[in-house]
């Protein structure tokens, strides 16, 4: 009997300790069905489901007749899930073959805790299906964008360039960012327990919003004209730095932007930083000489003086509050002033302007809107330099007449000499034409609401007057290197001395010679304007360095445009 009770004694307490177990289990599974349900539901969702991105495809940057600045193009991409990987050591090795990966990326691998590790984003074809083909656990492709610039330097400055991310960080791709991103999407996908996607027909998807397109006014062929010309030069004069644009006169669309130097936006790192800078709107110079057209319309309009009245011109050294001003393309003496312009004469512009005053003479000028941005569609751009007229010494208005003691970006010049070949509007530039949508429809035009800001010049001083002086500045005076035997060209030389410290000293070894002009003069389709900072070889009158670039670009654009020529050559 004994062996009897004690098999039921030891029945029992297996049967009570089941029961107790069962209750356990019973307890928990309630608690998991009724209190943490929602968190092991949490968990599961995690292991089962997994929320990929639906990265948006960047918008194009487009020139004026639809040719592809840059452009996104679908690339792949290798990362990893250290959590799966078995063997480390194996797997790196095989990877290492292909690409070359560095210590901190082995080393993450090696951290069980993290999920993702990117390997090597944004990679060729060929390493793309070596990775593939070795099918090792935890080793996964997916396909982004890159953004490819296929004309290399071609308008860099203009375009800017985007991050590894397609982040715009400059030009056109950071000031329309927002516009050419899009908005990215996403779907939510099923994995067995070996992480393989299961398809499922409820799988949740949220298309991405793929980015605007933005057409510019640049004109691709025209670019190139004028980076080709501007290099020519660049390696004859070796500046330290150089800048040229192209804008049509009449509508204030540019056509080019071009610096020297510059750089590829494909390998912007490879680049110095200095290159990068669009000097059009980064950089502010004394305008020289190249000012005089814009203050005689003031001196016209005013009725001051008329263009054949003579003045006397010292015959080239004229002392003025004690100080000696001379005229560095020759003495001269009884000079017109349509030849005080013409031969560029320092002395004639200083007894011009002491006839305007200081008062008419900053008045006049501020109307051109120097010293203000003009708000073109690019970041970057600065004020310039435009002294309050309290802030005026008694040489000022002599130092102003000759274009010192306030600087001017290239863009901002050109804008505001435009307004002579236009007949006297000033208005906003403008170097985006539109934004257009995916579906080719287009979203915005004509970003600048309203182009014209306000007249500066008589319609007749700037046509009847100033035209025949500046055509003449081509023809007979200081600007003959920019003479076409096709067209005619009306322009301005420019020759300033490089302010040498804060005192008011200028040095006498740099300048920053220019020359803008406009053709065909009579009827005006594009303006240029080249300034090379600091020229050597022997040579720096804008007349020289700057006025041979600027015929070679307006005879080029013009021979492209198709415009007939409006000058006959006699042939024997």
């Amino acid at each position: 009997m004994i062996p009897l009770k004690k098999h039921r004694f030891w029945a029992n307490i297996i049967g009570f300790t089941l029961i107790i177990a069962f209750i356990a289990i019973a307890v928990r599974i309630g608690r998991i069905q009724l209190i943490e349900h929602d968190e092991f539901t949490k968990r599961a969702r995690i292991q089962q489901y997994k929320k990929v991105s639906l990265p948006a495809r960047r918008g194009m940057i487009l020139d004026r007749n639809g040719s592809t600045l840059a452009e996104s193009l679908q690339v792949g991409s290798i990362y990893a899930n250290p959590a799966e990987i078995d063997d480390v050591n194996y797997t790196t090795c095989l990877l290492n073959k292909i690409l070359k990966l560095n210590s901190s990326k082995i080393a993450k691998l090696n951290n069980k805790n993290k999920r993702f590790v990117w390997l090597k984003r944004k990679v060729g074809d060929e390493e793309l299906e070596a990775v593939k083909k070795l099918s090792l656990k935890g080793i996964y492709t997916q396909h982004e964008y890159h953004r490819f610039y296929r004309n290399g330097q071609l308008a860099s400055h203009v375009i800017g360039f985007t991050n590894i991310d397609e982040k715009g960080l400059e030009g056109i791709e950071l000031y329309f960012d927002k516009e050419l991103s899009g908005e990215t999407g996403y779907k939510f996908v099923n994995r067995d327990a070996l992480q393989r996607q299961i398809i499922t027909p409820d799988t949740k998807i949220q298309s991405p919003k793929h980015g605007n397109n933005i057409r510019l006014t640049i004109d691709a062929n025209i670019q190139r004209i004028t980076e080709e010309e501007l290099e020519i030069a660049c390696k004859k004069w070796e500046p330290s730095s150089a800048t040229a644009i192209v804008m049509d006169p009449t509508t204030f669309e540019v056509f080019a932007i071009a610096n020297y130097p510059t750089y590829d936006p494909n390998h912007f790192k490879k680049h110095p930083v200095n290159n990068r800078r669009n000097l059009a709107i980064t950089d502010c110079y004394e305008p020289g000489s190249l000012i005089k057209p814009i203050i005689i319309v003031g001196i016209f309009e005013q009725g001051i003086i008329k263009p054949n009245d003579v003045l006397f011109c010292n015959n080239g050294a004229y002392e003025i509050n004690g100080r000696i001003l001379h005229d560095t393309h020759g003495g001269h003496g009884n000079l017109t002033v349509s030849e005080i312009i013409a031969y560029s004469s320092n002395i004639g512009m200083s007894k011009l302007g002491m006839l305007m005053g200081n008062e008419k003479m900053y008045h006049h000028l501020r109307q051109f809107n120097f010293g203000e941005k003009t708000g073109i569609e690019l970041p970057g751009e600065i004020n310039g330099i435009f002294r309050p007229l309290k802030q005026w010494s008694k040489y000022s208005l002599v130092s102003v007449s000759i274009g010192h003691e306030f600087a001017v970006t290239p863009l901002q010049f050109i804008t505001a000499f435009c307004s002579i070949p236009n007949g006297g509007l000033l208005q906003k530039p403008r170097i985006v034409e539109s934004i257009i949508g995916i579906d080719d429809e287009t979203i915005k035009k004509d970003l600048n609401s309203s182009h014209k800001i306000r007249r500066v010049i008589d319609e007749n001083v700037a046509r009847n007057i100033m035209n025949p002086i500046l055509k003449k500045v081509v023809t007979d005076g200081t600007g003959k290197n920019a003479n076409l035997l096709e067209y005619d060209v009306a322009g301005k030389t420019g020759t300033s001395q490089k302010a040498q410290d804060s005192g008011g000293r200028y040095s006498h070894d740099k300048y920053v010679g220019s020359f803008i002009a406009y053709a065909p003069a009579e009827n005006p389709r594009v303006c240029v304007l080249v300034m090379i900072n600091e020229p050597k070889n022997g040579a720096y009158y804008g007349g020289t360095v700057s006025a041979p670039v600027v015929r070679e670009i307006i005879r080029r654009s013009l021979l492209y445009f198709g415009i007939e020529p409006t000058k006959f050559q006699m042939t024997m």
